[in-house]
């Protein structure tokens, strides 16, 4: 199984101009293989998701389905905004791997419902490997009630 030994933003602007498209980041990964991974060659899915945090970090929960993960925030105060995503597919052929992931953000779009003097960012990494759990959730379905 892979470990995530660090994970960084890079490229932060100082300034965001309110009503700006596009802020270029970089998220700078250190990621180390078991030796069982490098030896089968294992494939994982690394998922990025970028969040302003507004006070006490939401707690992720995190459902795996390899290419398609996704992370729900249980919020203990101020939900946080959920900013953007990226994935890569990754192969483990080395004991270490350091990867940069540029990501372009819409940091100058703000909520309606909050006021903003700064960005709070943080970045919340997993790998789900090729062969591991899987789970997903269905479409929602919806019945009447008659009486």
């Amino acid at each position: 199984m892979a470990k995530i030994q660090s994970v960084e933003l890079l490229s932060i602007p100082e300034v965001i101009n309110a009503g700006d498209d596009i802020s270029d980041l970089t998220v700078i990964l250190d990621i180390e293989f078991h030796d069982l991974d490098i030896k089968l060659q294992m494939e994982y899915c690394l998922h990025i998701f970028i969040y302003d945090i507004h006070g006490k970090v939401d707690s992720p929960l995190v459902i795996p389905n390899w290419d398609e993960s996704t992370v729900i925030s249980i919020s203990s105060d101020r939900k946080d905004d959920f900013l953007g995503s990226a994935s890569k597919v990754i192969v483990a052929e080395n004991k270490n791997e350091t990867m940069e992931i540029p990501l372009t953000l819409k940091l100058g779009r703000f909520e309606q419902r909050n006021t903003y003097n700064s960005r709070k960012l943080e970045v919340f990494a997993t790998i789900a490997p090729a062969i591991g759990r899987a789970s997903k959730w269905s479409a929602p379905f919806e019945s009447r009630i008659v009486f």
